[in-house]
């Protein structure tokens, strides 16, 4: 596997990429964290090796490379990070489009509208995501609603102290159709365990092959 630091128009990456590869799955890491956190330079491999896809894994507005001291990550700055994203997968396009997305926490809240931004993407794991703030509801629902072309596996805790149980409920309500699946499993929001990983890695070999 191939593994290297890139940078795309001022977004710095970290790109991991299998002998045969012929799409790219994109990896949103969670907030204070950065595609240098040890957890996402192991997923990264991880979904590279089990999965056959190229990875890439960008620094999110102000975190890691990119960090200015301010670490907000609320809606207001979806739309960079969308764009962020889209840069990536064109820069990438020489592999394969971009055909999966995984994200947690922060991950998931950029990771929906770049989803609903990309029809090439066949699956996206949201992982402990939903809606952790009112104010954030009735914008996060309208990018819900556009999630109508992938299948969505959503994984979640059932005491997350950031995504309540109802508003990932409320989230995965308001994507169409029925091509999502929802599981929770007992605890607090860092608690998410590496089986669930393993559902996500059978979930997007089975979508995106």
């Amino acid at each position: 596997m191939r593994e290297e630091r890139i940078e795309i128009d001022g977004v710095p990456a970290r790109l991991y990429e299998p002998d045969g590869a012929s799409g790219v799955l994109l990896l949103g890491h969670g907030h204070t964290q950065s595609k240098d956190d040890e957890l996402y330079v192991h997923l990264g491999r991880q979904y590279a090796d089990e999965t056959g896809l190229a990875v890439a894994c960008i620094d999110a507005v102000n975190h890691g490379e990119r960090a200015t001291g301010d670490m907000a990550w609320g809606a207001d700055v979806a739309d960079g990070m969308v764009a962020d994203w889209q840069k990536t997968a064109e820069a990438l396009s020489g592999i394969g489009p971009a055909v999966a997305y995984v994200g947690f926490s922060m991950g998931m809240i950029f990771g929906a509208p770049t989803v609903a931004a990309m029809p090439t993407i066949k699956a996206a794991v949201f992982g402990v995501g939903g809606i952790p703030d009112p104010a954030m509801r009735s914008q996060l629902l309208e990018v819900a609603a556009r999630l109508e072309h992938p299948q969505v596996l959503m994984l979640n805790m059932t005491k997350d102290e950031i995504f309540s149980v109802e508003g990932t409920h409320a989230f995965f309500d308001a994507i169409p159709g029925r091509k999502k699946r929802l599981m929770f499993w007992e605890g607090a929001h860092s608690a998410l365990p590496s089986e669930a990983v393993r559902h996500s890695v059978t979930f997007l070999n089975r979508y995106c092959a």
